[in-house]
């Protein structure tokens, strides 16, 4: 059980981690954007504050959207195959990533078509997080497995 825990803690973290330098990306790319086109950089604390939203909704992201997918990955693949993990985990995230960027534009009022762009957007934007939660998960379910063969038997207890 605590193995279980840890190896979805350490898939959690690391798409956390990941979320967040996707943001550190985005604002890369927005910044060469800005001034190549000789546009507002934003100020001195635009980058920052980017950097500290995306953390925040990683944070909201990861039992919302990373936990839930990488689970439902790992229920259906249940002989252990990498691939089938990670192809119904990539399928469960985008959809729960279309109905929260949904509901999110819904509510704001966003045209249609700001809509389904931003669900193409939410879309990508989880993959990547999705990928490595699921990688991690399996990776140290493996090694773990792996590391148990290497270890001496338990000594016999004789009465």
């Amino acid at each position: 059980m605590i193995g279980k825990i840890a190896r979805h803690l350490a898939g959690a973290a690391a798409s956390w981690l990941l979320f967040v330098v996707q943001g550190v990306v985005v604002y890369v790319g927005l910044l060469v954007y800005a001034l190549v086109a000789d546009a507002d950089t934003g100020g001195p604390l635009a980058g920052p504050l980017l950097v500290l939203l995306a953390g925040v909704l990683g944070v909201a992201l990861v039992p919302l959207l990373f936990v839930p997918a990488g689970l439902v990955g790992e229920v259906v693949a249940k002989n252990g195959r990498l691939p089938l993990k990670l192809l119904f985990a990539l399928a469960v995230a985008a959809a729960l990533a279309t109905v929260y960027v949904a509901v999110v534009a819904v509510a704001t009022d966003v045209p249609l078509v700001g809509t389904l762009l931003a669900c193409l957007g939410g879309v990508v934007a989880v993959l990547g997080p999705t990928a490595i939660y699921v990688g991690v998960a399996h990776g140290v379910l493996k090694s773990s497995s792996i590391w148990r063969r290497f270890q001496p038997p338990a000594p016999a207890v004789r009465i």
